[in-house]
């Protein structure tokens, strides 16, 4: 490895922990019934060949070098590898994780923007990504790297230490997960890097004795933080699992968590739900999650009635309430901006269904309807959160507003400018503070507005879970005239029959399998449980098999691209 071994960076890090506790567990890769373990003494090791490596294939400071690699070692020593060069790594999706044409398309588009000099893939997905690429020129090709047991061989010689990079020198590059539009490139610095780390450190009390577990993608800056850079940040072990595994059975990650020990685990609120409906009595009466402290709910809006569910079905497996700890981030502060632990949890909050819907915060009566909101937290140490603009005459009380955020994890910019203006990051998401708790309600472009009413994208997903039939987490509700439907595009004019704004469409995924109910009954009951749960009169419904919705990388549907679908026609009906 190229870098000194008290260097602040992640891979100096690595090192460190390599020559103070060379035998203490560092990673463990979960491989359907095989379970490989490495120890610091081993992975430094294995990033000292792969570094060997890249260095064989031509790749220098200041190049791009794009990964599409599993969640294990693999993963790990390029990454790491990589930043010890000052090579800068881009984390792609894989093949195993996205749909084919979802795949090549971000692949493309990661490539044609970043521009590296390689791409780092394995054997059974090499054919794969170059059919992806197609014609877009990338110097060193594609490389398909060797198996651990290959890549492990000790170079011939030791590299040579290096100075650690500047501080704000680029640490890696991720792009985001593009729920509202094109993928953009997220300039994380060392400093950045550092800050964040640094700050889950502090606030969820890390130890040496703790164990990450996660099936997240690697490439989602979820998995990547939590999963590589923080254990090794902290220096405590960290088991990785496949994603697929997880999206087969549920379970597979609360028995990860088990067997390893996990004390830290993160995951999207749809993985606890998933959890909640999927776990059988059988599994979950092999399931000891006592050790379990810190389950973090982050990646989209947390849902009051999830943590609810979850923390009472697995209560019988020793789960503590106080484990879930809901936190909100994005990719631009380097995963995390506030965070809630089980020494302060989340806050609950009752507010009046109809204010929220007309877009104001107040505080619940009684007979009136409610709707209970849980918080993500409070801005971790150094991190201030806002929201803006306030209304007049709305005086010192929450407002719903977009979310601006700064803070010394916040990144540089976007590729390829990367210089981030200092001040206030403004997120895209809605949402509200109260008593220095965040609130967050949905993506401010995914928000639909109707007869003057605001309903959220949280709100609609839920609703729809209780509709026989759907695909949990699978749907999508917007406004679309007759004009745009016709193919005129909008005017402004809101032609659509007297409806201000458009009609209200909805499309969604059907669950299918045996004993389905039939698409009309599907539709109906759509209707019939948005108009009782929200209020919420819907025009037209779209089905589509499982699988049709526009997606992203870690699983959030892309409102947007739906809409834009839907009017082109290209959505997969049934």
């Amino acid at each position: 490895m190229t870098v000194e071994p008290w260097s602040p960076t992640v891979p100096g890090r690595l090192l460190r922990h390599a020559l103070r506790r060379p035998d203490a567990p560092a990673l463990t890769c979960l491989d359907g019934d095989e379970v490989r373990r490495l120890d610091y003494r081993r992975l430094a090791a294995l990033v000292e060949a792969v570094g060997a490596g890249l260095g064989a294939l031509g790749v220098r400071s200041g190049d791009r070098l794009v990964m599409v690699l599993p969640n294990d070692e693999s993963f790990v020593a390029v990454l790491l590898a990589a930043m010890g060069r000052g090579v800068l790594p881009v984390p792609a999706a894989t093949p195993a994780t996205t749909r084919t044409e979802a795949f090549g398309r971000r692949l493309r588009g990661i490539v044609a923007d970043c521009r590296p000099s390689l791409v780092v893939t394995t054997a059974p997905w090499h054919a794969c990504v170059l059919t992806a690429l197609g014609d877009l020129d990338v110097p060193g090709g594609v490389h398909a790297w060797p198996g651990p047991a290959t890549a492990a061989r000790p170079a011939a010689r030791p590299s040579v230490p290096a100075p650690a990079p500047p501080p704000d020198a680029p640490a890696f590059l991720q792009y985001t997960s593009g729920s509202t539009g094109a993928p953009k490139g997220v300039v994380i610095s060392h400093r950045a890097l550092h800050a964040s780390c640094a700050q889950a450190a502090r606030v969820y009390a890390e130890r040496r004795d703790d164990v990450a577990v996660t099936w997240v993608p690697l490439h989602h800056d979820m998995g990547l933080v939590t999963g590589v850079l923080r254990p090794l940040f902290s220096g405590y072990a960290s088991v990785l699992m496949a994603p697929d595994a997880f999206v087969r059975r549920p379970a597979a990650w609360l028995s990860a968590v088990t067997e390893h020990g996990g004390t830290l685990s993160s995951a999207p609120d749809f993985a606890y739900a998933l959890c909640a409906r999927k776990v059988t009595d059988e599994e979950l009466a092999r399931l000891d999650l006592r050790r379990w402290r810190v389950a973090r709910s982050a990646g989209e809006v947390v849902r009051a009635g999830t943590a609810e569910r979850f923390t009472a079905q697995f209560a019988a497996a020793g789960f503590s309430p106080a484990s879930l700890c809901p936190s909100y981030g994005m990719a631009e502060a380097t995963f995390t901006v506030t965070a809630s632990t089980p020494d302060s949890p989340p806050a609950r909050l009752a507010v009046r269904t109809a204010a929220l819907r007309a877009g104001r915060v107040e505080a619940a009566v009684p007979g009136k309807p409610a709707t209970v909101l849980l918080s993500s937290g409070t801005p971790l140490p150094g991190t201030q959160v806002r929201v803006r603009p306030r209304p007049p005459g709305r005086g010192s009380g929450p407002h719903l507003g977009e979310v601006v955020v700064r803070g010394p994890q916040l990144f540089r910019g976007y590729w390829p400018h990367a210089r981030r203006p200092a001040g206030w990051h403004a997120t895209g998401d809605r949402g509200f503070v109260h008593d220095g708790h965040l609130f967050v309600v949905g993506r401010t472009d995914d928000v639909l507005v109707h007869h003057g009413r605001t309903f959220y994208p949280a709100d609609v997903l839920a609703a729809c879970e209780e509709v026989p039939g759907l695909r949990p987490g699978r749907c999508a509700a917007f406004c679309v005239t007759d004009r745009e439907a016709d193919g005129g595009g909008d005017d402004g004019e809101g032609d659509d029959g007297g409806e201000p704004g458009g009609r209200v469409c909805l499309v969604a995924e059907v669950a299918g399998g045996p004993g389905a109910p039939p698409p009309a009954e599907v539709a109906a009951g759509a209707r019939r449980r948005l108009a009782d749960a929200l209020g919420l009169y819907v025009r037209e419904v779209v089905l589509l098999p499982r699988g049709g919705l526009p997606v992203t990388t870690s699983g959030k549907v892309r409102v947007a691209e739906t809409r834009r679908r839907l009017l082109l026609g290209t959505l997969p009906r049934l």
